[in-house]
């Protein structure tokens, strides 16, 4: 079997762009880096079919990623909120009597004015 080696992003980049330029082929970036002609071909193709990043993107997140999450997590805080208000109306019952009559109060007081 084969042995593969992983080379960096910037090594890539520099040989592709030179390769771009469309003054040398694959032959003579090979030898000029000490690369297979196979390997510099393989990365021009991986690049031409999308399927080649050029940046490392391992650990960043895109746009699209990070606006999901944010509507997520807010659907989520909206759940939770509600649920926290059935929940207190369940368990103190007494509490909401109390607001509904303060604010019965609040109202009479307002109109008799």
């Amino acid at each position: 079997m084969g042995f593969t080696c992983q080379y960096p992003i910037d090594f890539r980049v520099k040989v592709l762009s030179e390769y771009k330029q469309g003054k040398v082929g694959y032959k003579t970036l090979a030898n000029k880096y000490g690369l297979k002609r196979d390997t510099v071909r393989y990365w021009v193709l991986q690049e031409k079919s999308d399927s080649f990043m050029l940046m490392d993107t391992k650990n960043k997140e895109t746009v699209d990623e990070t606006q999901k999450d944010i509507e997520y997590y807010k659907t989520e805080a909206e759940y939770w909120k509600t649920y926290a208000k059935k929940l207190e109306a369940i368990r103190f019952p007494d509490n909401k009597k109390k607001q509904q009559s303060k604010r019965s109060k609040n109202c009479t007081k307002e109109d008799t004015q």
